[in-house]
């Protein structure tokens, strides 16, 4: 048996949680770090496994079960967020790209 056809889909293993201190969990899945929520006045910050936050939320559960779905509302919309955010900037970037080499066509006979 290879270590391939022993290895479990991460897709299956499930999310451990550990409470280290006051108001903080740590979420754990197949041995690797996975997530933290963080108590702030008022409810929980979710963290994914990079620390970027998922969101706030009012229940300790709902905090917990975002960092299980990448389709949670949050989720996506960050998603969103990001790409938007990066079509926009190679949109701005091929644009002026595009005016300085047309702009330096157009001087190179005077130059």
């Amino acid at each position: 048996m290879t270590f391939a056809e022993s290895a479990t889909p991460l897709a299956s293993v499930r999310v451990f949680w550990a409470k280290v201190d006051a108001g903080f969990w740590v979420a754990h899945r197949g041995g690797e770090y996975f997530g933290c929520v963080d108590a702030v006045a008022g409810g929980f910050v979710a963290r994914d496994a990079h620390g970027v936050p998922v969101g706030r939320y009012d229940a300790l559960t709902t905090a917990k079960s975002s960092l299980r779905s990448t389709t949670h509302p949050a989720n996506v919309s960050r998603r969103r967020r990001r790409d938007r955010a990066t079509m926009v900037t190679a949109t701005a970037v091929g644009g002026t790209a595009l005016a300085l080499g047309l702009t330096a066509g157009a001087l190179a006979p005077y130059l």
